[in-house]
């Protein structure tokens, strides 16, 4: 299952080169992640804590709606 993260988390992260669109990824990646993950939005990913390793790797995420402000 993807991890939700909000709006904030996610532009963060793409400041410090961590997440970004999917539009830089290769479409062997896509496929596989929709496969693995039914519940994902398809249009951004992040990279994993270190493994023991303290190697990281892509993984998918969805993005949070923005929350409407009120009038």
């Amino acid at each position: 299952m993807a991890e939700t993260i909000t709006r904030d988390e996610f532009e963060l992260a793409e400041h410090l080169g961590a997440a970004g669109p999917t539009t830089v990824l290769g479409e062997d990646t896509m496929t596989r992640w929709r496969a693995q993950d039914p519940d994902w939005h398809g249009k951004h990913w992040t990279y994993t804590d270190p493994d023991a390793n303290g190697v990281r790797h892509l993984r998918p995420i969805n993005v949070a709606p923005r929350p409407k402000s009120s009038p």
